[in-house]
């Protein structure tokens, strides 16, 4: 060999070679030097098991000089991996211009940031730019293989600095969900309409209204649409993540306006499912009105009591027998579920005396005294309630208390009203007394002229003269 033609290597030195010898482990390149050079597998590329099937004599390989040795034994060795690491930096380099997305290992964990690896070189990723998801699960990311974009990369002497970022990519992966989730949402939307029965889940509870999801769209549950009943705090009937079947009520543009209560029957539908009329039910009495009371006969339902169904007696006024709050039996007379409304009676549930009476005006009939006064007698006859004034109890002078007592049996009184629409039953002993008196003086004038011709003047004829 001529010694003009010898390289005289030095460390540090970028030297290209041609392979003449291949082993596992080694292969030996002619440099044109004292002696050939040696490339271990550790400095040809750490991943390989061997050299076998991958360098071949012949091929040209370009190394860095780590070690020279001219004494004995003489010794060259290089390596490729710097020059690897070289390009990969440059590749690392273009990556901040190009903005390639690129897998890295994270490697450690720090206070500000992940320490990741990346064809060798540390990246860090400060925690800025991390998901917010993965900073909240950060301490189980420690050999995780993250995307990533390089957006620094520099390099002073011996240090480099590079800096990673997912904000980007997740601010796309976001957008990307939210752009589908908007499409998934119209396309749902289109098959919601009006008067469509859906199960959701209420995912949001304000002061009046809860929020309602089914899948990717969202319905406003208002506090009056929940239930018929009145509703002081939405929280305490409804709960977060609870299910719930509503009435698509309204539909405007991507607003769906929902019922609950839709779905339910009315507080008057359901009182009156199980009920008829002529039943008798039992309420409150709720308010007093003019013509009537307000009963309520449950939550939210309420019914008319007029005062002509009060009592079969016209006389009779419940409203001094009753306050608010009293419970009191009636019977329905009529019901009306679609305009709500209820007509009650109490007169219903009770017997009216005066259905059996049979005595009309001009009978004579029997009496029982219930009451005696110094102005009447209250009587009943036929089972209702009758009276006799004085002057139609006695003749003459004296009280009622002196010839009546609260028991007595009258034998005869001759009726003088009787009227069933206003219970009115008045009655006369009197006028059975004369109505005697004056049939036997009438009896007493024809057997008299039977015997003779005596007239009125022969038997009256001295009071006259006087």
């Amino acid at each position: 060999m001529d010694m003009k033609d010898v390289n005289l290597l030095k460390v540090g030195q970028i030297v290209e070679g041609e392979v003449i010898k291949v082993t596992d482990n080694t292969i030996y390149l002619d440099v044109k030097s004292l002696t050939e050079a040696k490339m271990h597998l550790d400095n040809y590329d750490k991943s390989l098991e061997s050299f076998i099937g991958v360098v071949k004599v012949g091929d040209k390989v370009t190394g860095k000089v780590q070690k020279v040795n001219y004494d004995e034994p003489v010794m060259i060795l290089i390596s490729r991996l710097p020059l690897i690491k070289l390009e990969n930096f440059e590749k690392i380099e273009k990556l901040v211009e190009t903005k390639e997305i690129v897998k890295a290992k994270v490697k450690k964990i720090e206070e500000k940031g992940l320490i990741l690896n990346y064809l060798d070189y540390e990246v860090f990723l400060p925690y800025t730019l991390l998901d917010y998801e993965l900073i909240e699960n950060k301490k189980d990311l420690k050999n995780k293989v993250l995307e990533i974009n390089i957006i620094e990369a520099s390099r002073n002497g011996r240090f480099t600095r590079i800096v990673g970022s997912r904000k980007e990519i997740f601010e796309a992966a976001k957008k990307e969900a939210f752009e589908a989730k908007m499409q998934e949402r119209k396309e749902q939307l289109e098959l919601v309409q009006t008067g469509n029965v859906l199960t959701g889940v209420i995912e949001k509870i304000d002061k009046h209204a809860a929020y309602v999801r089914f899948d990717s769209i969202i319905g406003l549950l208002r506090i009056s649409q929940v239930s018929h009943h009145r509703i002081e705090k939405l929280d305490e009937v409804l709960k977060i993540g609870q299910e719930v079947t509503v009435k698509v009520i309204k539909k405007e543009g991507n607003r769906l306006d929902l019922s609950m209560k839709a779905l339910l029957p009315t507080p008057f539908a359901a009182y009156l499912a199980d009920k008829k009329i002529g039943d008798e039910v039992t309420g409150h009495v709720f308010q007093k009105l003019p013509f009537g009371m307000i009963i309520e006969l449950a939550e939210d339902v309420r019914g008319l009591l007029h005062r002509n169904d009060y009592s079969w007696d016209p006389s009779f006024n419940l409203d001094t027998q009753t306050n608010i709050n009293d419970e009191i039996t009636l019977k329905i007379v009529n019901m009306d579920v679609k305009k709500e409304r209820i007509a009650l009676s109490r007169k219903a549930i009770e017997e009216n005396p005066w259905r059996n009476v049979t005595v009309k005006r001009g009978d004579v009939t029997s009496a029982k005294v219930l009451e005696v006064s110094n102005k009447e007698l209250t009587v009943e006859v036929e089972g209702v309630k009758g009276t006799i004034l004085a002057k139609d109890a006695i003749l003459g002078q004296g009280s009622l208390e002196s010839f009546f007592s609260k028991g007595d049996m009258i034998d005869e009184a001759i009726v003088i009203e009787a009227n069933p629409k206003t219970w009115e039953l008045k009655l006369s002993i009197v006028r059975v007394l004369e109505k005697k008196e004056r049939e036997s003086f009438e009896q007493y004038l024809e057997n008299d002229s039977d015997e003779g011709t005596q007239t009125i003047g022969d038997l009256f004829g001295d009071q006259l003269k006087k």
